[in-house]
């Protein structure tokens, strides 16, 4: 047993680096399985370790919940607060080249540098849970997960676009940069670049996209954070009308929300992808369309959209659609801002109640119809942007739908064009299968085979215990070659012996080469921290059933729609098919701000202001590292690092340490005098605020509260011991370290004990009684000037108040008691009086 640490003077690495060897051998934060106490899982998003370390930006997101942690398991949870490590990915294979490394060797370099970081910095976690994406024991329940998705349909490999160079072959978006000229190449080697359709695996996640828009309302995210997943997930109710190609046989679909002003349509726009391009394309058009589609193939969809919504641009392919409403003939044109993805790759433009179709048609001098009047009664013809009718209204110039309000309209139209045979009721998604494949070495082997005759097979069926055991994990060959070939092949497809293998009856088959992405393993970390060295399951169903879902989830807000949403995806099949217990994995949602560098520019070796906190840790110690962290603003909110803010937090923690020999066990007369009832309220104050301002998230609030009574403290001779060990209490979730030297001293712990230590003791408790007898000081106006002060209690009544005014040396300058025409207190906060002039 190791004696406790015994120190006249305050040096942080003396104090830090002692109790952290005890609690980290004693596992002292660990998370008990089944506990009686009530259970708190909370999570932050495991870190990406590809870097040097993690600096002070990575460190904020993680040092705010982890305090709320510790709060937590002193209030008497059980609290799950775990971490691991998530290596797969580009970023990964990139600092191994630039390093002369492997993966391997990067993944556990950065994995041990980064675990040594957050060991610094003492987060409270349970080490026995820690995962790494890139272990073969982990990455086996990603593969049978993945197979889960196979075997029920929701795994496709089909032709995907991607970004092509005859020299580097396939390339990852992040691969891909424009040049001066604003031309997409290569970044390796400058190359020209184009979009390729490729054969890839996706996911299809709008097949669960009702069920994720249900979802968010039975969970406590933010609004804007349920927001972007609604307006991602896109989902449209419409209908799908055809109109038929003049002079052609061709007909053309649209997909619109707004059938109502359908009177109104003068163009159609169909996406530069759509087969209609090739057959209807006139042949003195076919020249400036077919330059214009060649253009369109080199813009991802993002940069489309984008560009959509600013230059519109496009081409006329000679042709006219026939609107059967009332035969007016509509130009057909070929633009970007139409996907095919979305819809049927085609939209009808009705440009004088739509913003975005209006700015198409003076690009193209086409005419603009009002179908609809506002609640101005503007019938004027439409001419300009702001004349547009995008909001509610009457119908006009719309035949049989006139004097309708467009949601009567909007029906009455549909159920018309549903009868006549020229629409078809419909609702669509804007959100797209999700691509699960890349042409990179450094991520998990799919673990599918193909057979001779062309068809996927898995390497096993899921529910084949023995076959698990036996095939899974496909592990992932060793390679120094991490390129793919200028085919498009990956660089799996270059280890030939490894590639052949054979399919369940025996026959000759090749295992797929395409690896998954980055975002593989983290759909579903959170689960495997609840059972990570479960060799016989993904994790036991009954530990699942007491841990989730996770209670508190902090994140960035840059996975609102990519991670947080694919392991919502994941989490919701795994509910359907019986793998979870409940259908959402988290309860609560929180994105956490950017800490910015020195110089207002986001953290990056590029700029060459980041910040570590191993540096601040050797200098100022980790205590007031956290404090800083804390402290420097709201965890949402972004904001830019300040030195200053850790200087000060230094000073705090040292006064911290020295306030120690105040302190002293005070005798009932003691007790009984002014100073020590003063501090009483102080200290009952402090911990009520502290313990609402750790419950609301604001750390830097509680620090503020935490700075106010130190100072206070300092006013007096002596500190109560009773009164300090609840302050010590208090500041244990911020600066653990010298909270639990503080104390071992005070309660003369001379040997090391865990159940001793202050990080699992009671958090304390405020006397309410004493808080409502508080005195306060108030200011006193008179005649509409604040003349002075009087301190009052929250029992005071209007007249006892108005006495303390009279006796109040100061204040009796400017009223008398029959001078005064009106007093006025309003309790807790000012007394008013009116006086005769």
């Amino acid at each position: 047993m190791k004696k406790t640490l015994r120190t006249s003077r305050y040096n942080h690495k003396d104090i830090e680096n002692h109790w952290r060897d005890l609690w980290y051998t004693d596992n002292i934060y660990e998370a008990v399985d089944f506990s009686s106490k009530p259970k708190k899982y909370i999570l932050a998003e495991l870190p990406y370790p590809s870097g040097k370390s993690i600096h002070v930006g990575h460190a904020m997101r993680y040092t705010v919940p982890e305090i709320y942690s510790r709060y937590l398991r002193m209030q008497g949870y059980n609290v799950l607060f775990p971490m691991g490590w998530d290596a797969f990915g580009l970023p990964t294979e990139m600092y191994a080249l630039k390093n002369n490394v492997t993966p391997q060797e990067a993944t556990q370099k950065l994995a041990v540098d980064y675990k040594k970081a957050v060991m610094d910095i003492g987060y409270a976690i349970d080490w026995k849970r820690e995962i790494n994406t890139t272990d073969p024991g982990y990455y086996k329940w990603t593969q049978w997960l993945f197979l889960k998705f196979f075997e029920n349909g929701l795994a496709e490999y089909k032709e995907m676009p991607v970004w092509y160079s005859p020299s580097c072959g396939i390339l990852a978006d992040e691969e891909v940069i424009n040049n001066t000229a604003g031309e997409k190449v290569a970044e390796r080697d400058a190359s020209p670049v184009e979009r390729k359709m490729f054969k890839q695996w996706v996911l299809k996640i709008p097949a669960y996209a009702d069920k994720l828009l249900a979802g968010l309302e039975k969970i406590d995210f933010p609004e804007q954070i349920k927001n972007a997943q609604i307006n991602w997930i896109g989902k449209r109710v419409g209908i799908n009308i055809t109109y038929n190609v003049k002079n052609s046989s061709e007909k053309v679909t649209v997909f619109t929300t707004r059938p109502d002003t359908n009177f109104g349509a003068t163009f159609i726009v169909i996406a530069p992808e759509h087969p209609l391009v090739a057959k209807i394309t006139t042949p003195e058009n076919r020249e400036k369309v077919h330059e214009y589609v060649r253009k369109a193939k080199n813009k991802s969809e993002l940069e489309r959209m984008g560009e959509g919504t600013k230059n519109k641009s496009g081409a006329f392919t000679g042709s006219y659609a026939i609107n059967g409403l009332n035969g007016y003939a509509m130009p057909i044109y070929v633009s970007d801002y139409v996907l095919m993805t979305f819809g049927t790759g085609a939209v009808v433009g009705v440009p004088g109640h739509d913003a975005r179709d209006f700015e198409f048609s003076q690009l193209f001098s086409i005419p603009v119809i009002r179908v609809v009047v506002g609640k101005d009664g503007d019938i004027s013809p439409i001419e300009r942007l702001d004349q547009v009718q995008e909001d509610v209204g009457t119908m006009v110039n719309s035949d049989f739908l006139n004097g309708l309000d467009i949601h009567t309209a909007t029906e009455k139209i549909m159920d018309y064009l549903e009868q006549q045979g020229m629409g078809t009721r419909t609702t669509v998604f804007s959100i797209r299968d999700w691509v699960f494949s890349r042409q990179r070495y450094w991520g998990e082997p799919i673990p599918v085979i193909h057979k001779q005759d062309g068809r996927l097979e898995a390497v096993t069926t899921t529910a084949d215990k023995v076959g698990v055991d036996r095939y899974l994990p496909v592990e992932l060959p060793f390679s120094t070659d991490y390129t793919a070939e200028k085919d498009g092949t990956p660089p799996l497809g270059k280890l030939k012996d490894w590639v052949k293998t054979t399919d369940l009856q025996g026959m000759p088959a090749e295992r797929e080469t395409q690896t998954m992405p980055t975002w593989a393993g983290s759909s579903w970390y959170f689960i495997r921290y609840i059972d990570p060295r479960n060799s016989r399951a993904f994790a036991d169903f009954d530990k699942m059933k007491y841990w989730l879902p996770v209670d508190r989830y902090f994140g960035g807000a840059e996975h609102t729609t990519v991670h947080l949403l694919y392991s919502r995806f994941w989490f919701r099949f795994f509910y359907d098919i019986g793998l979870v217990p409940c259908p959402e994995p988290y309860q609560w949602r929180m994105n956490g701000g950017l800490l910015l560098g020195p110089d207002g520019k986001k953290m990056s070796k590029r700029y060459g202001n980041v910040v570590e906190p191993g540096v601040l840790i050797e200098n100022y110690g980790a205590d007031a590292t956290r404090l800083a962290l804390a402290f420097i603003g709201p965890y949402t909110d972004t904001y830019p690092w300040n030195e200053n803010t850790i200087v000060a937090m230094w000073r705090l923690v040292r006064t911290m340490y020295l306030l120690k020999d105040k302190v002293k066990t005070l005798t009932e007369e003691e007790k009984n005098t002014a100073a020590y009832k003063r501090a009483n309220v102080s200290y009952n104050k402090l911990t009520k605020a502290v313990t609402s301002m750790i419950e609301v998230l604001k750390m830097n609030t509680a620090i503020s509260e935490i700075m106010i009574f130190l100072n206070e403290l300092k006013k007096y001779d002596y500190v109560d011991t009773h009164m300090w060990r609840g302050f010590i209490k208090v500041i244990a979730p911020f600066t653990p370290f010298v909270a639990e030297e503080l104390w071992q001293t005070t309660n003369n712990y001379t040997m090391w004990e865990k159940n001793n230590s202050v990080h699992l003791q009671a958090w304390p408790t405020f006397d309410s009684k004493i808080l409502e007898e508080n005195e306060l000081t108030i200011p006193v106006m008179i005649n509409g000037k604040v003349r002075g002060q009087v301190n009052v209690v929250n029992t005071d009544t209007d007249v006892k108040v108005k006495e303390k005014v009279l006796a109040d040396e100061k204040l009796v300058k400017y009223v008398a008691k029959d001078t005064i025409l009106k007093f006025i207190y309003i309790q807790k906060k000012i007394a008013s009086i009116q006086v005769k002039m």
